[in-house]
């Protein structure tokens, strides 16, 4: 996971988003951080292949794309079923990011979410 983080980080700066003048612009930048955190966090924790990251920008939206070899499509749980294993981080998810959803593929399935920048 450290790696995603890194290389996130990495094109965040490129971008020049993590170190904007604007400072909605470097909160969403680090809400990508923590969504990414928890997006390659439930790959590796419910997938039982390679987990792959991905990026686009296009028109001040940042899509990041997960892959991995995992079958269940990641849910919402609700307040009653988080503990202490977890539960929350699609929740997460859902708060910080425009946008999310789930397609299959022939090996799994992809986890895209955008994050539109002011």
């Amino acid at each position: 996971m450290r790696y995603a983080r890194e290389a996130i980080q990495h094109e965040l700066h490129t971008l020049g988003l993590a170190d904007a003048d604007n400072e909605a612009i470097r909160e969403c930048a680090e809400a990508v951080l923590l969504i990414v955190s928890e997006l390659v966090t439930n790959a590796c924790r419910h997938s039982p292949g390679p987990v792959d990251l991905r990026t686009t920008w296009n028109d001040h939206v940042l899509t990041v794309e997960v892959d991995d070899r995992g079958e269940d499509v990641p849910v919402i749980v609700g307040k009653e079923d988080r503990g202490a294993d977890g539960g929350f981080g699609m929740g997460l998810i859902d708060a910080l990011a425009d946008g999310w959803g789930v397609e299959s593929q022939s090996e799994g399935k992809t986890v895209y979410v955008r994050v539109a920048f002011p």
